[in-house]
């Protein structure tokens, strides 16, 4: 609770801050960012050295170094931010796929084949309804030359994703749950990120649920790791 309290503070901090002292609103958007990292890495140093987990542990928190970076980045030069947000998933995705939360206790995955097909549905859904939301600004993109790389991020965040929403369902109970949201927050939130950054007028209502979902999200898929 402490910790989701921290965050809250930062993150208005952020707000209230980003137009009078960007630099420390930047200081305060990462690190709350750096609350879930923090959590994450004292579990580990606490646990013993070696566990199965660590393999989860590692790709999370390399996601989670990421997503600060990208905090900061994504306001100084918004492409490379997107770009550090990518690796962030492309890590996510990582742990997912290695670190024993799609696998059984033999270590193999169980229907592979629907696993395969549920991911690539789900990555399919996520795509086409950041599409959707986006449309009327694609061609704005396209003109801007950022059509390719504005659609390579959308797939890359839809299949990490996709893989917390099949992981969470596979693991099921509280801990699915938390999976699955921290997934599907971040869909949501980038999503409604697209729409205030394309448009013709920002809202400032929109950017305060962006920031809250993302948080959600972050703090979420940590927790995953940490509190189970």
């Amino acid at each position: 609770m402490a910790a989701v309290l921290c965050m809250a503070v930062l993150g208005t901090a952020y707000v209230l801050l980003k137009k009078k002292a960007k630099a420390k609103a930047l200081v305060c958007k990462a690190a709350a960012t750096c609350v879930p990292f923090l959590l994450l890495t004292a579990d580990f140093l606490a646990s013993e050295s070696g566990s199965p987990g660590a393999v989860l542990y590692g790709w999370t928190a390399g996601a989670l170094l990421f997503y600060i970076a990208a905090d900061v980045l994504l306001e100084c030069r918004f492409v490379i931010g997107a770009a550090a947000f990518s690796c962030g998933h492309i890590c996510m995705a990582a742990g997912f796929l290695t670190g024993g939360e799609l696998t059984n206790s033999a270590g193999t995955v169980p229907g592979q084949a629907a696993l395969a097909a549920g991911c690539l549905a789900l990555t399919v859904m996520f795509v086409a309804a950041a599409c959707l939301a986006l449309r009327k600004y694609l061609p704005h993109l396209k003109t801007k030359r950022l059509l390719l790389p504005a659609v390579s991020y959308v797939v890359i965040l839809s299949m990490m994703a996709s893989l917390a929403v099949s992981a969470g369902i596979r693991s099921g109970g509280e801990r699915g749950a938390v999976t699955a949201a921290g997934g599907i927050c971040f869909v949501i939130s980038d999503i409604l990120l697209g729409i205030n950054r394309l448009g013709r007028k920002r809202s400032s209502a929109r950017g305060a649920a962006v920031l809250i979902l993302y948080y959600i999200s972050v703090y979420l898929l940590a927790l995953r790791v940490w509190a189970y």
